[in-house]
Order: C-alpha cells, then structure tokens, then sequence
C-alpha cells in the first residue's frame, strides 16, 4: 500500500507538471499569435484606412485579435492567406461604398462569433477530452499497478503452492510408512497369535489394581499366557487376580508339605512303635518257653496279632513313603511351573504392553498423517481456485487494456 500511495503521489506530481506545460505551451501560443496580429495590423495600415477609420474601436481590435489567434492556433492557416484576405479585404475597401464596408464588417462580426462558438466548443470538447484522457492514463496505472500487485501474488502463492505440494508429498511418505509399520505389526500379531496356538498356550486375564493419584486405585484386566494345564490349575483356584491364586496355591502347597511332615512324623512313631514291640515280643517269647505248657493257644494267637500288625504298620509305612515322594515330586514340578509361567506371564505382559504402546502411537501417528493430508488436500484446493481466479481476473484486465 505504502509503494501505490507513492506512486500515485508521483503521477499526481506528473500530472501538474504537464499541465504547467501545457499552460505554457498555450500562453506561448498566444503571445506569438499577438505578435503576428501586430505585425500584420501594422503592414496593413497604409492600405486600409478607410477599413480601420470605420472600426477603428477598442472592441473591434479585440474581436480582430481574438479572431486572428483563432484562425492562427486552431486553424493553422498559412502567412500567405492571411496576406491575400488583407490585401483583398483593403482592395474591397477602397472600391466600394462606406456602406457596403459596414455590411462587410457586420459579415465579418458574424463569422467572428461563429469562429469564437467554435472556438469555445472546441476548447470545451479538448478540455473534455484531456480530461477523459488524464483520466484514462489514471485507470490505466491503477490498472498497471493492480496488476503487478497481482502479479507479486500469484509469485507469492505459485511459492506457497510449491511449498505445500511439498509438504503433501513428505506427508504422503510417511503415511506410506506408518502404514507399512502398521502392517508388519499386524503381522506380528498374527505370528503371535499362531504361536499361542501351536504351543497350547491360553491367555488368562489378571485384574490389577493401578494407582490413578489422589490415593485412588483402578481395577484394570491385564492378560497372561499360560499353558493348558496352568489354566485348568488355575481355574481350579477360584477367581480372583493372578497373585490371589497364586497365594492360594501356595496355601495348598504349604498345606500339603505340613501334611507330609505330619505323614513323616507318624511314619517315624510308627517305626519306634514296631522297634520296641520287635523287642518286647522276643522277650515275650523267651518267657513264654518256660510257660509254654501253660498256653501254646494264647501265645500263638498273640504272635500271629502281632506279625499282623506289624505287616499292617509296614504296607502303611510303604504306602506314606510313596504318597511322600508323590507329593514332593507334584511339589517340585508344580514349583517349576510357577516359575515358568511367571516368567512367561512377566514376558507376555511386558510385550503386550509393548506391542500395545507401539500400536497407540502407529495409530496416533497415523491419525494426525491423515489429518494433516486432509488439510494439505483443502488448501492445495483453495490455492488452485485462487491461482484460477488470478489468472482469470489477469486475462480480463490484459482484454480490457
């Protein structure tokens, strides 16, 4: 805006300094049309007195003078015409009557004024037409100006235009990214998913409670992978959260090795119990020979009770020791497993958390990608139907010009 108004501001100053010169041009015009009516009133005297003695006033000369600047600027009549009218004008007036002189005079008042009608018209219409034309020349630098204006825009927008089509291409290649990683980690899935089924693994969901702040906690499900197995054992613990049903296997597993130890301690008193009756019965024996033709029955009956329980006590013992190592082999391996499926489940939890912190970024990144690509899309639209009018309105200004 600052360049248009000092633009103006010189074609103003142009303007008043043509105009000055034409002022000038025409106050010369008049003076050298002055000059030659002198001249020509003063060799044209001797000749025609009596012409000048019947219009002789002020107001005569001034008409003639006025009459000859129009005949010399607008007329551009040759010296030699106007010699020949004076001479024919001063012949004629030596020649005819006084009256005839003043019909002459009277006709020459008249074409005078139609000459100065004529005159003012034509000054009228050139003023009108400088007039028109100062103000064409202004609506044709308006114009001028209104086009480099346009001009420096449509360069302006041609470089926006080339800066957002190169943004849309980045943009456009790292949506193609994003979509390339978000089609590998869908693959990956897959190729988890069908790990899962071929091991035989289950996913057991675990409820965790997450601390939100404010000394408020969430229930969250989180999922595991387990065997088959685990999951059947783990079912079998009730519901609850992972640790819950750990801590109750645990009891269970505490319960059985207190039993064990129990069975053991039994098993031991058992053991000292047929020790000593070992012993009471060989002493039993030895006193019994001295009586034994008191009672061989009782005594036979008595050996038999005790070889009995002694079979008993002994299938008993065999029968703990086996449900002993029963229980400590069922212990062992089911400690095994707990230590491999948590670890497992630890794994299995750090990459789903993973692979799902992975995934809410693809799809973040790809959802800002494509909404930067709608927007490129819209003003990529906008500029082109700006650049369209410019042009257009360029071609109409250019027609009318």
């Amino acid at each position: 805006m600052a360049r248009l108004a000092a633009r103006r501001q010189a074609r103003a100053e142009a303007r008043e300094i043509r105009m000055k010169e034409l002022e000038k041009q025409q106050k010369e015009i008049d003076d050298n049309a002055d000059r030659h009516y002198d001249m020509y009133s003063t060799g044209t005297g001797g000749g025609g007195g009596g012409g000048g003695g019947g219009g002789g006033s002020g107001g005569g000369d001034v008409v003639n003078r006025a009459a000859f600047r129009v005949a010399l600027g607008s007329h551009r009549a040759p010296s030699h015409s106007v010699s020949s009218a004076s001479y024919h004008s001063s012949r004629r007036s030596s020649e005819d009557s006084s009256e005839d002189g003043m019909v002459s005079i009277r006709d020459m008042r008249h074409e005078l004024k139609e000459l100065e009608d004529k005159f003012r018209k034509s000054m009228v219409h050139n003023a009108q037409l400088d007039n028109e034309k100062s103000a064409l020349t202004y609506q044709v630098e308006l114009l001028k100006d209104k086009i480099e204006d346009l001009e420096e825009s449509l360069t302006l927008l041609q470089r926006e235009y080339r800066d957002k089509c190169r943004d849309f291409e980045n943009l456009k290649r790292l949506s193609t990214q994003i979509k390339d990683e978000l089609e590998y980690c869908k693959a990956q899935l897959l190729e988890k998913e069908e790990l899962i089924k071929e091991y035989g693994l289950v996913v057991v969901e675990n409820e965790v409670e997450v601390d939100i702040g404010n000394g408020e906690k969430e229930t969250r499900i989180k999922r595991s992978l387990v065997t088959q197995e685990t999951a059947q054992v783990l079912s079998s613990l009730g519901s609850g959260s992972l640790d819950v049903r750990l801590k109750r296997f645990l009891e269970d597993k505490n319960d059985l090795l207190d039993q064990i130890r129990r069975l053991t301690i039994e098993l031991e008193e058992e053991r000292n119990k047929h020790s000593k009756g070992d012993r009471g019965g060989t002493q039993h024996s030895a006193s019994n020979s001295s009586a034994y033709t008191n009672g061989p029955d009782e005594s036979l009956d008595a050996h038999k009770d005790a070889s009995k329980q002694l079979a008993d006590y002994r299938f008993k013992t065999q029968k703990y020791e086996q449900e002993i190592a029963t229980l400590q082999a069922n212990v062992a391996r089911l400690d095994g497993q707990v230590l491999r499926f948590k670890t497992a489940a630890e794994e299995a939890e750090a990459r789903e958390d993973d692979l799902k912190i992975e995934k809410r970024k693809l799809q973040r990144e790809l959802r800002e990608a494509q909404s930067k690509l709608d927007e490129l899309e819209t003003t990529n639209s906008h500029l082109q139907k700006r650049l369209d009018k410019l042009k257009t309105a360029k071609s109409t200004l250019l027609k009318e010009l």
